[in-house]
């Protein structure tokens, strides 16, 4: 994010903490793509005006810079408030979890 300082990232995990702050720091949204919607993806990519780190981790894991149009639908995962869904479920999962094993073991 800071080299590249890009108003949007896309992906389909979670990011953490390190992401959360330079997302504040840049000004930058993580998306979260709709898991099983590559077609919709394909479909909105005009064209690839960039590749980097192709040839040291191949094509599944470089970065791609994409001209898009009517791109979606996404969830935004992490805005520019450093807010993290991904997180804060998390969280809430973890305490749903635990009340239910101590309420299990009453």
């Amino acid at each position: 994010i800071e080299a590249f300082k890009p108003a949007l990232i896309i992906g389909k995990g979670g990011m953490g903490a390190r992401t959360s702050k330079a997302c504040i720091e840049y000004g930058c949204v993580y998306g979260a793509f709709t898991g099983g919607a590559a077609l919709l993806a394909a479909r909105g990519i005009k064209e690839v005006t960039d590749v980097f780190w192709l040839d040291e981790f191949g094509m599944p894991e470089c970065l791609w810079v994409y001209e898009v149009d009517d791109f979606g639908p996404m969830i935004v995962t992490i805005d520019t408030h450093g807010a993290n869904l991904t997180a804060d479920i998390a969280v809430k999962i973890n305490k749903n979890r635990d009340r239910i094993i101590e309420e299990m073991e009453a």
